[in-house]
């Protein structure tokens, strides 16, 4: 099993973990562990990651749901920590930062990961966007946006679109109890 499918399988056990404790049932064994793609009631599809990342630790995780006129842009402020994921839903938002950025694209991203599993490489996956370059997402496809880069995502397109926002910010970032700087 690659780094993908061993992925897959504990984010599969936690969330059957957490589901199982929501319900409060008892809980009974299986006779065999299921394909950790697909077990009865529950797909599991690739959607997007980003490899060798820094993470804050302690962190916050926050999502949102961002919506965009045509013609409307998001700054990015070089001060901020967060780091994401940006996952477009629906029509087309163009990112520009001021660092580089990776994007998976998801046209074809399960059959790409699944011969990428078999060849142990995954850096065929995500294109990287040089400093400064802008790129054009479409539905499924998602950006890694390291932290402390300045730039802008925007609605170029003559549609709204949509997207999830995955933040992982810096503990004290929303708290509001971070260190004065020296």
């Amino acid at each position: 099993m690659g780094r993908f499918g061993l992925l897959v399988s504990v984010v599969a056990v936690v969330l059957l973990g957490i589901a199982a404790l929501a319900a409060q049932p008892v809980a009974m064994a299986q006779e065999a562990t299921p394909g950790a793609e697909e077990m009865e009631g529950v797909t599991f599809e690739p959607v997007t990651f980003a490899t060798g990342i820094d993470l804050p630790s302690p962190g916050d995780l926050f999502v949102a749901r961002a919506s965009l006129e045509p013609g409307a842009v998001v700054p990015i402020d070089a001060s901020d920590p967060s780091l994401g994921f940006l996952l477009v839903e629906s029509g087309t938002i163009t990112v520009q930062v001021e660092g580089p950025m990776t994007v998976t694209r998801g046209a074809g991203l399960g059959e790409a990961m699944a011969a990428a599993e078999t060849s142990g490489d995954l850096s065929g996956l995500m294109e990287s966007i040089p400093e400064g370059e802008s790129v054009t997402l479409e539905a499924g496809d998602a950006a890694y946006i390291p932290a402390n880069s300045a730039g802008e995502f925007r609605n170029d397109g003559q549609e709204r679109a949509v997207s999830l926002a995955f933040l992982v910010i810096p503990a004290e970032g929303m708290s509001g109890e971070a260190t004065p700087a020296p």
